[in-house]
């Protein structure tokens, strides 16, 4: 799974694939990680399918988190720029209900949306939360970023598709929708 993600000349402290059937958390759904793993080392953390982290607590302060979508949950990434040689994470998961993994997935490439996911649930003394951002809404938009737009299913976009009841094009034989077209549509049935 994470050679994907993993560069080929990096030293990995484990070399398989773990295969864990206990949860790392508890049944209130918190956690205490603490981890050598090196100055300028890497912990990938991959959640079970439909959780997310909702509070990070992390030591010391420059230490870097990142999220990215893996194929059913959620990996998120610690990397230590201190000089510490350890880092300590306090994590609270809980069920996704912000469907944060759909969202992530359907705007991979913003990184400003994935580091509000990190921003929302990262806890610093002194800081506040950030308020809600929304991604970036492309002209050129794939079936995910629409049913993310329209607050919709995937599977709903992709049948208006087949019957035709939403604009689209095909460019480099993939379907795409163009938001003004959608915004058009949508205009002319609220009259």
């Amino acid at each position: 799974m994470f050679k994907n993600i993993v560069p080929e000349d990096s030293i990995l402290k484990y070399d398989v694939e773990l295969d864990v059937n206990v949860s790392l958390f508890n049944q209130a759904g918190n956690t205490k990680i603490i981890e050598t793993i090196g100055e300028q080392g890497l912990l990938y953390l991959e959640l079970q399918s439909g959780q997310f982290l909702n509070e990070i607590f992390v030591e010391p302060d420059n230490v870097f988190s990142d999220i990215i979508y893996g194929k059913k949950s959620l990996i998120y990434s610690f990397y230590n720029s201190s000089g510490n040689e350890t880092i300590s994470l306090s994590l609270s998961s809980a069920k996704d209900t912000h469907n944060a993994y759909s969202k992530i997935k359907a705007h991979s490439t913003d990184l400003e949306w994935r580091q509000y996911f990190i921003k929302q649930a990262m806890i610093k003394p002194g800081i506040n939360k950030i308020q809600i951002s929304d991604p970036v809404i492309r002209e050129l938009m794939t079936v995910d970023q629409v049913a993310d737009y329209l607050q919709l299913k995937k599977k709903t976009i992709q049948n208006w598709t087949s019957n035709d009841k939403i604009p689209y094009c095909h460019i480099g034989g993939t379907v795409r929708y163009r938001k003004l077209e959608i915004d058009r549509v949508l205009d002319s049935k609220k009259r």
